[in-house]
């Protein structure tokens, strides 16, 4: 049975979706922390760089296991292999303005977020669960935004920049 966490920050929503997984009180309590400083942060992002002052987002994020990210990587991406993070963006490029506007929310779309991969890449980099966890989740959120760093040295610089000064912020509004 899917279980869900619904955040919501000035006006940014997050969906969080997770299945199969018997999370403890305490995980699921860091999840909604973890969350709510992403809505937080990814709603100034969204005012400040995308100028989407007018408009409410939502996203959806999905913690899953090997076997649904590797089904979904081969699918649609063509690349039989697990990843840490997969972007379904419902926008054609919200940066570029390219958005649907028939209401005063838009859909950023959906992220998939292997949780195994997670965890491994947490231990490699030092960083606790959720650290890694919000990192992906920002990365999958420039994605939806209308970033990729694989266009280009210089779209790559950007994504990364972009991906400190929001997980900084993050850093900032948790020590307030």
């Amino acid at each position: 049975m899917e279980k869900e966490i619904n955040i919501e920050a000035e006006q940014f929503f997050i969906n969080f979706f997770y299945e199969g997984f018997n999370f403890t009180e305490t995980q699921i309590s860091e999840y909604k922390n973890s969350l709510q400083l992403m809505a937080e942060a990814f709603s100034v992002f969204s005012c400040s760089e995308l100028k989407l002052q007018d408009f409410s987002l939502n996203l959806n994020i999905t913690i899953c296991d090997n076997e649904t990210i590797k089904d979904l990587n081969r699918n649609h991406r063509n690349k039989d292999k697990v990843t840490d993070v997969l972007s379904f963006p419902l926008q054609e490029s919200i940066r570029s303005g390219n958005f649907d506007k028939f209401s005063p929310e838009i859909e950023l779309g959906d992220l998939y977020i292997c949780e195994s991969i997670c965890t491994e890449q947490a231990t490699e980099f030092m960083l606790s669960f959720q650290e890694e966890f919000i990192h992906l989740s920002t990365h999958g959120f420039l994605h939806l935004s209308g970033y990729d760093h694989e266009i280009s040295v210089e779209e790559e610089m950007m994504m990364e920049k972009f991906e400190e000064k929001i997980i900084k912020n993050i850093s900032k509004i948790k020590n307030q």
